[in-house]
């Protein structure tokens, strides 16, 4: 949880304070932890108690696989390869991760990124008896789609992040 915690504090700085990517945040971070700056200790107390309030409202642990069926599955892995090999992905990935920021999520945003990405891509990719040429795919057109995805998340309430947990974890 402290890296989810630790990704999200980072990605929130850089895109509420407009830090440029190549400026070091963690360093920073560190410095502000290091001089025990009384304000940032504010700042961070009240950025923590919403973070762990999304976190309740969005994540969701389960302690076993859910069955899905393996054309999703599919459809999905092929998805992700897409997503990974097609250029700008970085670029998409953060644009989508500023817009939820923007729209007030501040938990999971990495993951949640990715998910709706994958999904966008999953909207074009034809049915594995439909062969595998994908169409139509441009980082801008997904980013397109998502915006009012990502309008609406911020108006809708419930988990949008699962995660499963090894058993005796807990």
């Amino acid at each position: 949880m402290i890296f989810f915690v630790y990704r999200d504090l980072l990605n929130w700085l850089r895109i509420q304070r407009d830090i440029d990517e190549a400026y070091p945040t963690p360093g920073m971070l560190d410095r502000y932890v290091e001089e025990k700056n009384e304000e940032f200790n504010v700042f961070l107390s009240l950025w923590l108690d919403r973070w762990l309030e999304k976190w309740r409202e969005r994540v969701r642990i389960l302690h076993k696989k859910p069955k899905i069926p393996k054309i999703s599955l599919e459809r999905t892995d092929k998805s992700i390869r897409i997503f990974r090999e097609m250029p700008h992905s970085d670029e998409l990935k953060d644009a989508v991760i500023r817009k939820l920021i923007n729209h007030g999520e501040i938990c999971m945003t990495e993951q949640i990124a990715e998910n709706l990405i994958v999904e966008e891509i999953a909207k074009f990719v034809p049915g594995l008896d439909e062969g595998n040429k994908v169409t139509g795919l441009n980082s801008l057109e997904i980013l397109n789609n998502l915006i009012p995805r990502i309008s609406r998340l911020s108006r809708e309430k419930g988990p949008i992040v699962y995660l499963r947990m090894k058993n005796g974890l807990f």
